[in-house]
């Protein structure tokens, strides 16, 4: 499982920034940044994250496998 590598994808796949994305979920833009550098977050962050782009969590981790 590596949550920065999904995010990244997903972030590519629907073109989104990381900006829009933090806009998006109501974050600061620095916490996305943070969050495509690491291999992992605790699984509520994940299930924002997969929330966000329309995805079960499965799908949105299947990403960061790819």
């Amino acid at each position: 499982m590596n949550v920065g590598k999904s995010l990244k994808v997903a972030l590519a796949k629907a073109g989104l920034s990381q900006r829009e994305l933090a806009a998006k979920l109501g974050c600061g833009p620095v916490w996305i940044s943070r969050l495509a550098n690491r291999p992992s977050a605790d699984i509520r962050t994940i299930e924002q994250l997969a929330a966000a782009f329309d995805m079960k969590v499965s799908e949105f981790l299947a990403l960061g496998e790819e």
